[in-house]
């Protein structure tokens, strides 16, 4: 979603602007904007498209300011323009601002600036806020840090980070978060405020978050951090230890691709991540003593918890284990209370509709574990219990790393719920290890996974289709094809397929056929057949033990390397990775940024 920067102390203002916006690309994004306060009047440079347009545009002038702000702008009200490109600047030029969320009562705010002759220019929600503060200065000219932060926290109704510079205040920037993340670091010679940390490592590894309905006031000469209601600030440090050349591509041509390799690595170090918590969550779900768990979530992340809930009855768990998709919880939620355990799954930790329903959860007493991949991050500050996935950082769109990891972490709290006993937990984690043999063995398999993929990138629709526990990795398959090859592919029951869909099956359409689950294997390749005798076109990913299954009809056969089941199957989501990856680069995507699409969705 839209991201947010500003900087103090630099004499190359615009190059640190731009390196800080490089930082916060992989979000995903349709414009850019800078805006630099050179002595007290503010020169602003915004366009739509990627960051490179806006880079040709400031080539070669020269600008001189020590402060500014900058924003990259994932569209929501007004489409990706240049006038509606952020940082917006007030009426009177004295003030500027970048947000980043959702102004719900803007139309409210347009009506009453109207009312004071504001004349708005762009589309969007977030152009009222520069003209509000301005408004609010005027009639207010003795205000204080205090009074801005009280009057904008009852003002703007919705979510918002917000990085608001002032003419004749140079070298300062205020900050303010609610709902949506915000972070800063102070170094001797520089300030940097983000709303992701990606942009501050660069910086300083120790990053100070923001927590909800806090405000910042920043120079070089101060830090005053204040609550909304200004009462005493709890401050957050936290500490990161994310290597920076993993954001660069190390001479790979996507950084997708780079992240599938990196997943041998990834799953070991959620093992030692694991290994290091087991005693927490088994402590934690012991003492909750769930009658029912319910892991929520957004895309990928929600299929993990489909899995986990499949798992669960196939172990015959005493507790109930469901699946919610967070931005339809809050809107038709279960029975929730004391003794309902929820699990919260979330590759940035802040993904808004998770983050509201994870809320809501709390408010009906539930207890709550969050799982993310950054340390800081919203959702790992509502939950009762923290784990932190261990992927390191994802740049590409598409997730991969993190995605795997969530599928493990689910399998494992899973585990937990079976048995307490830490000698079996320990001996279940230890085939984390032959799940990174596996994974480099699909990645060496490439070259024929890639002949495949160029048959798919030739289709616009296919269906992928499973039974038990592959039908939650035909979801995730279905997702990457979708996001990343840009091809229809829908998920569907194997069993199901022939109650309707199979309609659509005609000569030569691509159905992709998942065997991991050993226990409906057989009557899934019954499945099969029926699509095959009318003309689908077969693709086969094998992850079981034993030879490859005998077809009646010529098929495109994965046979994928057995390990200890359930870790088989994730072996499957590496190799609809890669056939998603290839099938993209036949069709001329960049996969690494799939159009309309953002790495962290901070609105609802």
């Amino acid at each position: 979603m839209c991201g947010i920067v500003g900087i103090i102390g630099c004499h190359d203002i615009s190059t640190e602007l731009i390196k800080m916006l490089h930082g916060l690309e992989y979000r995903g994004y349709d414009s850019s904007g800078i805006a630099i306060n050179l002595h007290g009047n503010f020169q602003i440079y915004k366009k739509a498209g990627p960051l490179s347009i806006l880079k040709k545009e400031i080539a070669g002038i020269t600008l001189k300011g020590r402060s500014g702000i900058g924003h990259t702008r994932w569209a929501t009200h007004g489409a990706p323009t240049d006038t509606n490109a952020h940082p917006f600047l007030s009426s009177k030029s004295s003030v500027t601002v970048v947000h980043n969320g959702i102004i719900e009562n803007y139309k409210a705010l347009r009506d009453k600036l109207s009312d004071n002759d504001y004349i708005m220019e762009s589309e969007t929600d977030s152009e009222v806020i520069a003209h509000l503060i301005e408004l609010f200065t005027i009639h207010n000219p003795d205000w204080t840090f205090n009074s801005l932060v009280a009057y904008l926290s009852t003002t703007l109704k919705g979510a918002y980070a917000l990085l608001i510079q002032f003419a004749d205040k140079p070298n300062e920037i205020y900050g303010l978060r609610f709902e949506c993340p915000l972070a800063y670091v102070i170094t001797t010679k520089t300030v940097a405020i983000s709303s992701d940390i990606a942009s501050l490592i660069t910086y300083d590894r120790n990053i100070n978050i923001l927590r909800d309905r806090q405000a910042v006031h920043l120079s070089l000469e101060k830090e005053e951090l204040i609550n909304f209601d200004s009462t005493e600030v709890d401050k957050l440090h936290v500490n990161v230890d994310w290597d920076i050349k993993a954001a660069e591509k190390s001479g790979y041509d996507y950084f997708l691709r780079k992240e599938i390799d990196e997943q041998s690595n990834s799953v070991r170090a959620l093992k030692s991540a694991l290994i290091e918590s087991a005693g927490k969550i088994n402590s934690f779900i012991k003492n909750t003593n769930p009658d029912s768990v319910i892991f929520i979530a957004c895309g990928s992340a929600s299929y993990s918890g489909v899995f986990a809930s499949v798992f669960a009855r196939q172990l015959e768990l005493k507790q109930t284990v469901s699946w919610e998709i967070g931005s339809e919880f809050r809107y038709n939620p279960p029975i929730i209370n004391e003794k309902t355990l929820v699990i919260g799954m979330s590759q940035s930790g802040e993904t808004a509709d998770t983050v509201t329903a994870l809320r809501y959860a709390k408010s009906k007493n539930a207890k709550v574990i969050s799982v993310i991949n950054v340390v800081g991050s919203t959702i790992s500050m509502i939950g009762d219990l923290t784990i932190n996935l261990s992927a390191g950082p994802e740049v590409a769109v598409p997730s991969t790393k993190a995605v795997i990891n969530q599928f493990i972490a689910s399998m494992f709290f899973i585990e937990v719920l079976r048995t307490q006993d830490q000698d079996s937990l320990n001996k279940w984690l230890s085939t984390i290890d032959d799940l990174a043999v596996a994974i480099k063995q699909v990645i060496a398999m490439e070259d024929s996974i890639k002949s495949y993929a160029k048959l798919l990138a030739g289709h616009q629709n296919m269906f992928i289709v499973g039974r038990g526990l592959d039908y939650p990795i035909s979801l995730e398959g279905a997702l990457k094809l979708k996001e990343t090859a840009y091809i229809h592919a829908e998920s569907m029951y194997a069993g199901e397929f022939k109650h309707g869909s199979i309609s659509l099956i005609e000569y030569g359409m691509p159905v992709l056929i998942l065997l991991g689950d050993k226990s409906v294997a057989l009557k899934t390749i019954i499945n099969a057949e029926e699509v095959a005798t009318r003309g689908g076109q077969l693709f086969i990913i094998d992850s079981l033990e034993g030879e490859k299954f005998d077809f009646s009809s010529e098929v495109n056969y994965i046979k994928l390397p057995h390990i200890k089941n359930p870790f088989n199957l994730i072996t499957q989501i590496v190799a609809l990775q890669l056939l998603a990856y290839h099938a993209g680069l036949h069709r001329n995507i960049n996969v690494d940024r799939p159009r309309n699409l953002a790495k962290s969705v901070t609105v609802e």
